[in-house]
């Protein structure tokens, strides 16, 4: 008798101030998500709703004068590429994603503009907005249904890489969604700020995971596969060259994969003090969120 459930559309902000009516607060999390769309087709279809959703997000929370809103956002609302500001700066709440393109990588582009779009506005408006730069999301799912494509390099690096060595990526701000839920929870026990909104860097820790690291991982979870206990990163021409190359057969991958590429011995360094003060103080630890994901993936009968 506590849960009720309804439909809305991001496009429809009337449909949300009816969802929202008898509400103390608001949870958005609702955007279009994909990351091998790009084109003109994907602005309408990504971009486009994911600004609306947040705004419109916003708009409802102030017609119905709510205590809060927490929107789901982005590492991507942040930082495309550790190279924006170099690898030894730590990105966090003051720093804002100039390095994906619309036409490129949409889904990166889009949480960067929600961002943006709703923060402007909860200004004009008074609305307590609370924004969580969530990173890249790992864990166990909650039914068998659910398939997330920024999964796929787990998978991949589950098993022996063809040559012995990986991409030379991290994971960007690599959490685990049980993390990510209780942040959102706790977000909404803030204390009130209708003058500033706020932004979190959720992650599981401060240094982004590389590949290197996540295979190396993967090799002492699973001893059964007998994976490699020493990994070597791809040599940076070999890396530039497959980036180039996915690049033109799929913009949005490309862009992606290039925001992803780390120089040797250097990650993507995320601010997530603020968040062990306010949200999550004992975020999990990288090893044991891969391991709850593998397992809970083999429990649902996937291939991994």
């Amino acid at each position: 008798d506590k849960l009720s459930f309804t439909s809305i559309d991001l496009l429809d902000v009337d449909s949300m101030v009816e969802a929202g009516r008898g509400c103390n607060a608001m949870l958005h999390l609702a955007s279009p998500f994909t990351l091998k769309a790009s084109g003109s087709d994907s602005i309408k279809a990504i971009v486009e709703p994911a600004i609306a959703g947040a705004t419109n997000a916003v708009e409802a929370a102030n017609v119905l004068g709510l205590q809060r809103v927490v929107a789901c956002g982005s590492i991507f609302g942040m930082v495309g590429s550790g190279s924006e500001k170099g690898f030894d700066h730590v990105y966090g709440a003051n720093d804002v994603n100039g390095f994906n393109t619309p036409k490129g990588c949409s889904y990166a582009y889009s949480k960067m503009a929600a961002q943006e779009k709703s923060t402007s506005l909860a200004v004009q408006r008074g609305v307590d907005l609370v924004t969580l730069n969530v990173g890249q999301v790992c864990g166990p799912a909650l039914s068998p249904e659910q398939n997330n494509p920024s999964w796929e390099p787990f998978k991949l690096l589950a098993s022996p890489q063809p040559g012995g060595a990986v991409l030379s990526c991290c994971s960007p701000g690599f959490t685990d969604v049980r993390d990510v839920a209780q942040a959102h929870v706790a977000a909404l026990g803030l204390s009130v700020n209708k003058q500033q909104p706020r932004r979190y860097s959720i992650a599981s820790r401060k240094e982004s995971p590389t590949y290197v690291e996540i295979a190396e991982t993967y090799a002492e979870i699973l001893p059964e596969r007998n994976l490699p206990k020493n990994v070597a990163a791809l040599p940076p021409k070999a890396q530039k060259l497959l980036v180039k190359g996915l690049g033109l057969g799929d913009k949005s991958l490309g862009e992606l994969l290039e925001g992803a590429t780390i120089p040797e011995g250097k990650t993507l360094l995320v601010d997530t003090d603020p968040m062990l003060r306010d949200l999550v103080p004992q975020p999990r630890a990288v090893k044991e969120t891969l391991k709850d994901w593998f397992d809970n993936q083999v429990e649902y009968g996937h291939v991994v």
